[in-house]
C-alpha cells in the first residue's frame, strides 16, 4: 500500500508535469564512473589503482544487479504510471547511480573530499528524475539508493579481502619453504 506522501508526489507530477520526458537519467547514472576514470587518466591520487577500481565496479554492479533484479521479480510492484510494467521496486537506475557515487566517494575522499561527494548530486538527480517520470514510487528510489551503497561496500569488502589473501600467500609460501629447509637441514 502506498503512503499518502507517495500518492501526493505521484499526483503532483502527473498533474503538473504530465509530459515530462528526458533520457538524462540513463546517462547521469554513469557520471561518477566517468569522473573517476577521468581522474585516473589525469593522474589524480585515488585510494585504489584503476585495475582494482574496475574489479570493485564489476563486483558492485554484480551485487546490485543480483539484489535489485531478484527483488523486482519477487515483489512485482506496479509502476506509478499506468501500463508501464510491474518491476518498480527497487529502482535499478537509482541503485546504479548511488553505487557509482559511493565508488567515487570512496576513491577520492582523501585527495578531493568535495569532489568525492559530487556523485551523490547526480545520484539524487537520477532518483528525482525517476520519480518525476512516474517510473518509480518514492520508496523505490530510497530502497535503490540503499541497495546501491550497500552493494558497493560489499564489493570493497570482497575485493580487499581477496587482495589481503593474495598478499599473504607469498609469505606463507616462504614460511613453508623455510620449514622444509629446516627439516632437510639446509637452512
Amino acid at each position: 500500500m502506498k503512503t499518502a506522501v507517495e500518492r501526493s508526489v505521484h499526483k503532483y507530477f502527473l498533474v503538473s508535469h504530465p509530459f515530462f520526458k528526458t533520457s538524462a537519467d540513463d546517462l547521469l547514472k554513469w557520471m561518477p564512473f566517468a569522473l573517476l576514470f577521468l581522474s585516473d587518466i589525469f593522474g589524480t591520487r585515488t585510494s585504489s589503482g584503476w585495475k582494482k577500481q574496475v574489479l570493485i565496479a564489476g563486483a558492485a554492479e554484480s551485487f546490485k544487479y543480483l539484489i535489485s533484479d531478484n527483488l523486482k521479480k519477487l515483489t512485482h510492484e506496479h509502476r506509478p504510471a499506468p501500463y508501464t510494467g510491474n518491476h518498480s521496486f527497487p529502482s535499478g537506475h537509482t541503485c546504479t547511480s548511488f553505487s557509482t557515487a559511493e565508488v567515487l566517494r570512496s576513491e577520492l575522499k582523501d585527495s578531493f573530499p568535495l569532489l568525492s561527494y559530487s556523485g551523490y548530486l547526480t545520484a539524487t538527480a537520477v532518483a528525482a528524475i525517476r520519480v518525476m517520470k512516474n517510473r518509480h514510487w518514492l520508496r523505490d528510489v530510497v530502497a535503490g539508493a540503499a541497495i546501491g551503497i550497500i552493494s558497493t561496500k560489499l564489493a570493497y569488502a570482497l575485493v580487499n579481502k581477496l587482495a589481503t589473501r593474495r598478499s599473504k600467500k607469498p609469505d606463507d609460501t616462504k614460511t613453508s619453504q623455510r620449514h622444509d629447509q629446516v627439516k632437510l637441514g639446509t637452512g
